[in-house]
């Protein structure tokens, strides 16, 4: 039995799809802009275009209603 294996980058990237699926952006707050050069890209507030590779960590933030 072989081993499945997955870069960072990739995981990343599902796993931001899945929250994206679960949770409805603003495209000014996130927005997925394809594969280029074999990596993922995402527009992040509207103005910073990241790779996957590059994104660290996502998190879900509750915004509170004080």
């Amino acid at each position: 039995m072989s081993e499945l294996s997955i870069s960072k980058s990739e995981l990343v990237h599902l796993q931001i799809q899945a929250i994206m699926r679960e949770q409805h952006f603003e495209s000014n707050q996130l927005m997925y802009l394809g594969l280029r050069d074999g990596q993922h890209w995402y527009l992040i507030a509207g103005e910073h275009e990241v790779s996957a590779e590059e994104i660290e960590a996502m998190e879900q933030v509750e915004e509170s209603n004080d």
